[in-house]
């Protein structure tokens, strides 16, 4: 079990500003690949490269275990109230923030390294994914089943583009601390 850091209003605002950029980033993506290609996996698969870059900026500034359940919580919130088909996606960013938060907290304490938002990102998106395409199938939102290592190799891809969004987001987290824009 891990304990959930106190907040700071600076530190909610910040996150707030995050999740909007991030849906602004996700949207800008998802329109760019349904442009390019009509498979709709990878619209969600390119997206997490981008998404995770904005995500990790703000899970460095704010440093905190529970800023990455968070924006789990808000992002299935707000994709829910957006289309209700989205649904399922509440639990799938809610226990992929949960993932995230458990397994940096169990091995760093907190998002103050590169290798941190690594495992975070990564960890988040892997059980998202994996999420997010069981849990429709388990409550009978959809009528197929993905054969299970077909699952597991998109989950695993989604997790690696993430790791490497990361590691963008780390770059520019430097910079950004070098050019003392960011504490």
């Amino acid at each position: 079990m891990f304990k959930f850091e106190k907040f700071t209003t600076s530190d909610l605002a910040f996150t707030g500003l995050i999740i909007a950029l991030m849906y602004i980033v996700q949207t800008i993506t998802i329109l760019g690949v349904s442009a390019l290609t009509r498979v709709d996996a990878l619209k969600s698969v390119a997206s997490a490269f981008f998404v995770c870059i904005v995500i990790s900026i703000g899970l460095a500034r704010v440093g905190k275990i529970g800023t990455f359940t968070i924006i789990g919580l808000v992002n299935g919130i707000i994709c829910g109230l957006i289309m209700p088909a989205f649904l399922p996606l509440l639990p799938a960013t809610f226990l992929g923030g949960l993932a995230g938060d458990a397994s940096v907290a169990a091995v760093y304490g907190g998002y103050s390294s590169r290798n941190s938002l690594l495992m975070g990102c990564g960890a988040a998106k892997f059980i998202e994914t994996m999420v997010i395409l069981t849990f429709p199938f388990l409550l009978g939102f959809s009528t197929f089943m993905l054969a299970p290592l077909l699952i597991l190799a998109s989950a695993v891809t989604v997790a690696f583009l993430a790791m490497l969004g990361a590691l963008v987001g780390y770059g520019i987290i430097t910079e950004l601390r070098m050019a003392g824009a960011l504490q």
